[in-house]
């Protein structure tokens, strides 16, 4: 996964805790939304947006490679 360090490191801020928590750290997305005070809908969200970014981040990347 550290190859894919500078593209997690390039999401917004909300993202990229989400996206932390849910992969490296397990958690469900209750468990994401106690900790950080956001409702399950919002969690989900904005882990379907880091991995949006991601995959655009990635797709850039390789096409300049």
């Amino acid at each position: 996964m550290s190859r894919y360090k500078p593209f997690i490191d390039k999401l917004p801020s909300a993202c990229r805790t989400v996206f932390n928590l849910y992969v490296f750290e397990n958690e469900s997305h209750k468990q994401i939304a106690e900790k950080l005070g956001i409702s399950e809908g919002t969690s989900k969200s904005q882990l379907a947006y880091a991995k949006k970014l991601l995959q655009q981040y990635v797709t850039n990347y390789k096409k300049r490679a």
